[in-house]
């Protein structure tokens, strides 16, 4: 017959090896979760570290508080300037990256500066605009948004001249070229399409990477400014030359809000069009007027980005104003423009000025179409005509600022003509 206490021992003893297993379980729990905490801490401060050190620590500023410590970074580092005596034709190439992909390429977030010389030519596209920091005249530069490998980066583009020269990878080239890229976050942007903290971080590490890379090759090239501070002088007359009247322009109010404002030598534009609430523009009146200038590597760039649209001046085939056209109704205003080539303080240098006119489709012969007489394309030349005289000659414009000399007409683009 069992003793009266056994149940009761044989429960303690079950309590016991329960509260034994539970502790067991709540240190292995412990155990896992600090070994986890400190897994992150060392990916943290590996991946702090990389930020610190790579990329000739140029990154540091705007990307240390924000590594992650949840998978560890990858360096991607070439160029001559990193790695001297290398076959590179960058001065400097580095991406930092973080996350899924195993590779610098793959990953989700990346981070990229790079700087080369310009020997040649280089597209106006991305350097010309709104870079968000005071720049010298012999700089020019913009900032925007784009789409890499799936993620959305905050970029900055920045021209410099160098005047003592930068050993590149072949002759010797004086135009310096930089280009970031940092993770975006496209909430909360501005007009411009990029927030105004990333706007500002993003200029200022451009700036940053052109000073440095200045400072090693000893190009010659000015400082430039990585806080906003002050702004440099306006020129309020830049582009006090453009104005409707004598251009057979649509009446009413015109904006400007295509004038630059500051001094560049490597490129300058002035435009205005009408913005009037009452009424509509007539027929074959202007309504829209612009001046572009692009001079040194941005010349050759900016006439071949046109030429790929079939939109520079064919020299095989000059226009000529001696039959009627029909122009067609589209979504677009068609401009004429006009191409002149001068030689500039920067260099040689191509010009584009142009006309937009108002066509009254409704006017037409049928729905959607219009005939353009001679007579009407000759009046449309002479108003383009006149906006490139005033251009080149008004006192405080682009042109003059620049020491344009040697002016030659290169041709005459209708962009309404359809070309092969």
């Amino acid at each position: 017959m069992p003793e009266k206490g056994a149940p009761r021992i044989r429960r303690r003893t079950w309590l016991v090896a329960a509260l034994a297993a539970t502790l067991l379980t709540a240190s292995s729990v412990t155990w896992f979760a600090v070994a986890r905490a400190e897994e992150r801490e060392d990916r943290l401060d590996a991946n702090r570290e990389l930020v610190t050190r790579g990329c000739a620590g140029l990154l540091r500023e705007e990307m240390y508080a924000s590594v992650p410590d949840d998978t560890r970074g990858v360096l991607d580092a070439y160029g001559t300037l990193l790695r001297p005596g290398q076959e590179s034709r960058a001065l400097l190439d580095c991406t930092l990256a973080w996350g899924d992909g195993g590779g610098a390429t793959e990953a989700d977030v990346r981070a990229r500066v790079r700087a080369e010389a310009v020997p040649a030519r280089t597209s106006p596209g991305s350097v010309t605009g709104d870079f968000g920091l005071p720049l010298p005249p012999g700089a020019t530069g913009g900032v925007g948004t784009a789409e890499r490998f799936g993620g959305a980066v905050a970029e900055a583009a920045l021209l410099l001249d160098c005047p003592k020269g930068l050993r590149g990878r072949g002759r010797t080239a004086r135009d310096l070229l930089v280009s970031v890229d940092l993770p975006s976050d496209t909430e909360g942007a501005d007009v411009n399409g990029v927030p105004k903290a990333e706007r500002l971080a993003v200029a200022r590490t451009a700036a940053k990477v052109g000073n440095w890379v200045a400072r090693k090759e000893g190009c010659g090239s000015e400082p430039l400014r990585t806080e906003p501070g002050a702004a440099p002088a306006k020129a309020p007359e830049l582009c006090a030359w453009l104005s409707p009247k004598g251009l057979g322009s649509t009446p009413g109010d015109w904006t400007f809000d295509g004038n630059d404002k500051v001094y560049n030598r490597r490129a300058g534009a002035c435009g205005g069009r009408w913005d009037d609430t009452a009424g509509s523009p007539s027929h074959l009146t202007v309504k829209a007027a612009g001046a572009e200038s692009w001079s040194g590597v941005l010349a050759a760039g900016a006439y071949e980005d046109y030429a790929d649209e079939l939109q520079a001046p064919d020299p095989k085939a000059p226009a000529a104003h001696d039959k009627p056209l029909t122009v067609e109704q589209s979504g677009d205003d068609p401009q004429l423009a006009l191409w002149a080539r001068s030689e500039c303080v920067a260099g040689p240098t191509y010009h584009r000025v142009s006309v937009t006119p108002a066509f009254d489709f409704d006017y037409g012969i049928e729905d959607g179409k219009v005939v353009l007489e001679p007579k009407d394309q000759r009046r449309l030349s002479r108003h383009v005509r006149t906006v490139l005289d005033r251009y080149l000659s008004a006192p405080d414009g682009w042109p003059k600022r620049s020491h344009c000399r040697g002016t030659k007409i290169v041709g005459e683009v209708a962009e309404w003509r359809e070309r092969d």
